[in-house]
């Protein structure tokens, strides 16, 4: 089979597309022809090895697919071979094969191309998790940064889906009108309008109930002064590059609660493997997102497509970022 194998931690501009034996399947896994893989940013640090979950090479990249599945091991009862998945992987997702364990495989609608649910069960399912966490309701104002990116686009969604008032700040306007797209109610361009003052402008100084946070860096202050009291702040990671350091004392006399969200403790990527812990959960929550994307409440808009020959130039788009909403390469 062709994948892409990182054999030494190096710049991503550094694979290619090898030749590979198909791996063998182990018991409580499936095997999946991979028809398509997301690109992340978190790609390029594993191939590096500045990833927090550090890869044992060599190892084909590539963490979140959609497929068909071939094969099931004799103990796996929920699967059959021609089903239509998409798969959080640990490993593997950038080769036309893989083998994965079933605690993390979705079942796809008929409905919903296999090209747009690739995007769910990574950005939508963290979009999701953290949304509850920040515990949205009908009718709150909720601040969507990065709003251009996959996980930014999949918050928007998500927060509508859930009843709120979605304002979105990125850094360009087709990053907005993405945004727009996808539900958006307000846009804010911070490259062109500061933010703080542009959110206190549309809630009439109020702030916003909950802050939705993938960027980090340095308008993290900002983000707390655009928060209403007793507000929430949900911090998913740092694509800015920089880890910013909340100022404390904001925090509390605002009463307002900052959560870390990681949604890798739910799919086996924490400090110890709970994959299985969390499988009844994380499923119920996918059934929740693929029902809806079947139903047409979701968007889901169709990503950048790249070979799998194009992978230096598909993991650069979004490093770069360039890209707007989902890049994703296409396996076969």
């Amino acid at each position: 089979m062709k994948a892409i194998l990182c054999e030494e931690f190096t710049g991503y501009e550094d694979l290619k597309v090898v030749d590979m034996e198909r791996p063998d399947l182990a018991p409580g896994c499936v095997r999946i022809r991979t028809h398509y893989a997301s690109v992340s940013y978190a790609i390029s640090l594993m191939v590096s090895g500045r990833y927090q979950r550090k890869m044992e090479l060599p190892f084909i990249p590539g963490t979140e697919v959609s497929g068909e599945i071939l094969e099931c091991a004799p103990d796996v009862e929920f699967f059959r071979p021609g089903d239509r998945v998409a798969a959080i992987v640990d490993a593997g997702g950038f080769a036309e094969e893989l083998v994965t364990n079933v605690a993390t495989v979705y079942p796809v609608p008929d409905n919903v191309s296999l090209a747009r649910a690739v995007g769910i069960p990574l950005s939508f399912g963290t979009a999701a998790t953290a949304l509850e966490r920040g515990r949205v309701k009908n009718g709150q104002r909720v601040l969507v940064c990065g709003a251009g990116g996959a996980l930014g686009l999949a918050a928007v969604e998500v927060a509508k889906l859930k009843g709120a008032v979605v304002i979105a700040a990125a850094s360009s306007e087709p990053k907005l009108e993405a945004a727009r797209q996808v539900g958006a109610d307000i846009l804010i361009n911070y490259q062109a309008r500061d933010l703080l003052d542009s959110v206190r402008a549309e809630t009439e100084g109020r702030g916003v109930d909950v802050v939705f946070d993938p960027v980090g860096g340095a308008a993290f202050e900002s983000l707390i002064r655009c928060t209403a009291n007793g507000g929430n702040i949900l911090s998913l990671g740092f694509a800015s590059g920089e880890i910013p350091k909340a100022p404390v004392n904001l925090l509390l006399v605002k009463n307002i609660s900052l959560h870390g969200v990681n949604f890798s403790e739910y799919i086996g990527w924490g400090k110890t493997d709970r994959r299985h812990e969390f499988a009844p959960q994380i499923r119920s929550l996918m059934d929740w997102l693929f029902s809806a994307a079947s139903a047409g409440r979701l968007n889901l808009r169709e990503p950048q497509l790249f070979d799998l020959a194009e992978v230096t130039k598909a993991i650069d788009c979004v490093v770069g970022r360039r890209s707007v909403g989902k890049v994703v390469l296409r396996i076969s």
